[in-house]
């Protein structure tokens, strides 16, 4: 065998190895550029589609991004969102926009939230809201009231809520704030309006409490400047009161505004007393010749609204001034028409406060000054001491003068009695007929109001004003009438009164027209003291003719009955007594008692339905006839009765009657008869028994019913036995309680008079007297009893 050499066949092999190495490198670079090929094929494929991933995705945000912004611009909130770290604004909703005057989020950053002057300097500035936003945790919230300026440089509140949230992809801040400046203004206007009600139940000076007023309308109203002007009555005018610096500038242009048309809204208003509005001052007729102190005011509009009290007077004019020629809404007009009802409030109280405290010194001068004129007598130095009085009327009110001018005795006119003023005090007297004021001149003054009774001015377009301005300026007279207490009676004089300025106060009237009453008394008193010293002499002889006469009268009527009204009669067993006692100088009552033929004994007592001068003609006639028919008819108590009706009823047109009980007594035996014609019934007493009042029938009063008939009822009075008969005047006494009498008082004298030493009669006067006091006495009174004593024959 043939040995091989190992070096040999490496090296014939060799080439073939690197044939093999070759081909398969190539195969492997083949195959490498294949999966190259391939995966560059499944690359471009993976980048196709991530690309439209990508796209279809981006398109989803844009439309995810417009939806958001578009449901955040419809949103009612003012909505902003910032980045988070740099807080640059993002994004702005269209509110936001709108609240700041922006067209879009890049120009409210650069105009409005990157600019520190276009922030409020207070309560809060641009400073204050990066620290408030920095101050934000990475998950937390925060919600505070916060004040903006909006794109009329004005403040607004803003309830802001602000939160982390990612916006467009970004880590964001969003703010979402309502608009709560309404409800802002409203909390404050109702605190600062407390303070108003509080300031002014104080008793704190109108000036800081119409200042608070007028912070409360500018609140309501924006770009506004507020002022209050006091209405002066006596000077009719208005004064700006304030302390704020648009009330002072306001003084120094115009003091002072007259409560006329055309002097300012102001003074229109006043004048109207209707509510003033100047959309454009400057082209308004009522500004004329004011227009240029407003415009170097810098104001272009005003509404002015008139304070008014509850009785309608004028207390001043509230105005608000507008840097911008407006009109103001519905809702502006009932805001102002609150303040304007607080403004009243506070002027009316200050004025009841001031009326109070000058209410006691006048109070104490009205006491003092009625002392004075009521102790004023007529005399010689009755003018010179009224004329003191009205001096010291004029200083305490500050008036200019004063002249009361009286009713002439001898016309219809009214002449000057005393004055006030310099150049008239002297020689008053003197100048009388060129101040007498003739009816006529009243009466032209008064036109068709002919009753005077209230105080009115007289201006010198009026007549009458030349004849009682007595003083050196012809300013308006205040005429205050002195009315009689009868409205119809013609007027006792009147007063005119002038004032330093131009009108009175109203509370000063007040009181002058309680010292004109005053006034009126005195006059009133003058009068009726000369009219009582002329009269007087006459009266009291009249008085004593008079006088002399109701003697006279009541001498003969009292002895027209037994006794003149005290009568006392013995016979045998029998004491009959009587009294009577008119209530006036002459009455109606009477009593009687008449021996007739038979031996018996007639008893008689009446009251006539009258009292006075009628009743006692009445009974005078009564008398006549009874003792007449008595005798004639010896006792015949009917026919007595009967005839004694029908002459009484004869030619009565007064229609007056009498009621009398009639009574014949037996002297030898008691037996009696009794005829009642509507009298009170007898009473009876007898020891044994109680007393009682005999109940005899009776007929109707006697001068009534002509033909009357009547009952005739008999009887007996045993010894021992009391009758009373008495008029309805004992009965129907009363003491000065009220307290009647009455028959049950008068019917317990009867048991009281039982063991009694003293006359029945006599204890029955008494008794009564007793009760009725010093009451006076209403009606007449007749008492008479009957008192059977011994044996019976």
């Amino acid at each position: 065998m043939i040995a091989v050499n190992g070096a040999d066949i490496l090296e014939r092999i060799l080439p073939y190895m690197e044939i093999l190495l070759a081909g398969l490198l190539a195969i492997a670079l083949v195959g490498t550029f294949l999966a190259l090929r391939r995966e560059r094929k499944k690359s471009l494929a993976r980048d196709r589609q991530l690309t439209k991933a990508l796209e279809n995705a981006q398109r989803r945000l844009r439309s995810s991004i417009s939806d958001t912004r578009s449901l955040l611009n419809q949103e009612a909130s003012i909505i902003m969102v910032f980045d988070r770290h740099s807080l640059t604004l993002m994004f702005a909703n269209q509110q936001a926009l709108d609240l700041f005057g922006c067209d879009n989020s890049a120009e409210l950053s650069d105009r409005v939230l990157m600019r520190p002057d276009a922030w409020q300097p207070h309560p809060y500035s641009l400073l204050d809201f990066e620290q408030w936003m920095g101050a934000l945790k990475a998950s937390g919230s925060q919600r505070k009231e916060w004040l903006f300026n909006d794109q009329d440089n004005q403040g607004v509140w803003a309830d802001c809520f602000v939160g982390n949230t990612v916006f467009e992809g970004k880590a964001a801040r969003i703010l979402s704030a309502n608009n709560i400046h309404r409800y802002k203004m409203d909390r404050i206007a109702d605190t600062l309006r407390n303070r108003v009600l509080t300031s002014i139940n104080t008793g704190a000076p109108l000036e800081k409490v119409f200042d608070t007023l007028c912070k409360i309308a500018e609140i309501r109203f924006r770009d506004s400047h507020c002022l209050v002007s006091l209405f002066d009555q006596q000077r009719d005018q208005l004064v700006a009161v304030g302390s704020s610096l648009f009330a002072k500038k306001w003084r120094e242009k115009i003091p002072v505004v007259k409560a006329r048309y055309g002097e300012t809204s102001i003074g229109t208003a006043a004048y109207t007393l209707n509510r003033v509005i100047c959309e454009i001052i400057a082209d308004d007729h009522r500004w004329q010749g004011f227009s240029q102190h407003a415009e170097e005011l810098g104001v272009r509009a005003v509404w002015s609204e008139p304070v008014i009290d509850q009785k309608g007077n004028l207390l001043g004019v509230f105005s608000a001034f507008s840097t911008t020629p407006r009109n103001p809404d519905d809702v502006a007009i009932a805001d102002l028409a609150s303040i304007v009802s607080l403004a009243g409030l506070a002027v009316e109280r200050q004025q009841w406060r001031e009326n109070l405290e000058s209410a006691y010194s006048s109070e104490r001068l009205l006491r003092e000054l009625g002392v004075e004129l009521l102790n004023l007598s007529p005399g010689a130095a009755f003018k010179e001491k009224l004329r003191a009085v009205l001096h010291r009327v004029a200083a305490h009110y500050e008036l200019g003068s004063i002249g009361i001018w009286e009713r002439c005795n001898e016309s219809n006119g009214f002449a000057p009695l005393v004055f006030t003023s310099k150049n008239l005090d002297v020689a008053s007297e003197d100048l009388q007929s060129d101040h007498r004021v003739p009816q006529g001149v009243i009466e032209d003054w008064l036109g068709e109001d002919s009753c005077w009774q209230a105080e009115n001015y007289a201006t010198h377009q009026d007549r009458l004003h030349g004849y009682i301005c007595v003083g050196p300026e012809p300013k308006p007279v205040l005429v205050i009438p002195f009315a009689t207490i009868d409205r119809e009676q013609p007027l006792v004089g009147f007063v005119g009164i002038q004032s330093q300025f131009v009108y009175l106060a109203q509370d000063v009237i007040e009181h002058l027209k309680v010292i004109c009453t005053l006034v009126r008394t005195v006059l009133l008193n003058r009068q009726l003291v000369e009219s009582l010293s002329k009269a007087m002499e006459n009266e009291q002889f009249e008085r004593r003719k008079l006088e002399g006469e109701l003697s006279v009268a009541r001498s003969i009527q009292m002895a027209m009955v037994p006794g003149g009204g005290q009568f006392k009669e013995t016979y045998r067993n029998w004491t009959i007594e009587a009294w009577l006692q008119p209530a006036k100088a002459v009455g109606g009552d009477l009593y009687e008692f008449i021996r007739l033929p038979s031996g018996k004994a007639l008893i008689a007592v009446g009251d006539v339905s009258d009292k006075g001068a009628p009743a006692a003609l009445f009974m005078a006639k009564t008398v006549s006839l009874l003792n007449l028919l008595a005798r004639a008819r010896d006792g015949d108590l009917r026919a007595i009765a009967g005839e004694l009706n029908d002459e009484l009823c004869r030619a009565n047109d007064t229609c007056m009657f009498v009621t009398m009980i009639l009574c014949t007594i037996d002297l030898k035996t008691g037996h009696t008869m009794w005829l009642n014609a509507g009298h009170n019934q007898p009473l009876g007493i007898n020891g044994i028994a109680a007393p009682e009042y005999y109940h005899f029938e009776a007929g109707p009063p006697l001068g009534l019913y002509e033909g009357a008939t009547y009952t005739v009822v008999p009887s007996r009075i045993d010894p021992g036995q009391y009758i009373a008969l008495y008029s309805d005047g004992v009965t129907e006494a009363f003491n000065g309680s009220g307290e009647e009498f009455g028959d049950d008082r008068f019917l317990g004298l009867g048991y009281r008079a039982e063991g009694k030493t003293e006359p029945l009669l006599g204890y029955m006067r008494d008794q009564l007297k007793e009760f009725i006091g010093n009451a006076p006495q209403s009606d007449d009174i007749t008492m008479l009893t009957i008192h059977h004593h011994g044996q019976t024959l």
